[in-house]
């Protein structure tokens, strides 16, 4: 980022949970309402049933008391760019 003219560049870590909702059924409409999500598991065959399924089964294993929650870490970069 220096070399693109950014100075005082700052990294900051961030490790949150994501709230998918607050039980299996809410995260679930949640997931299929996604796009990357909606047009696999639309389909009416067996393969789409079972990863609806799989789904399911999933979101159970990360629902706690507050929720379905999945495990999240991201960057957050801020920087000024350099006075000509």
């Amino acid at each position: 980022m220096n070399a693109s003219g950014f100075v005082s560049v700052d990294f900051a870590e961030v490790h949150e949970p994501v709230f998918y909702g607050p039980d299996v059924a809410a995260a679930y409409e949640a997931v299929i309402g996604l796009q990357f999500a909606k047009d696999p598991l639309d389909r009416a065959d067996a393969e789409a049933n079972a990863a609806r399924q799989r789904l399911r089964d999933l979101l159970e294993t990360h629902l706690t008391a507050d929720g379905v929650l999945f495990d999240s870490r991201a960057w957050i970069i801020t920087a000024h760019r350099a006075n000509s």
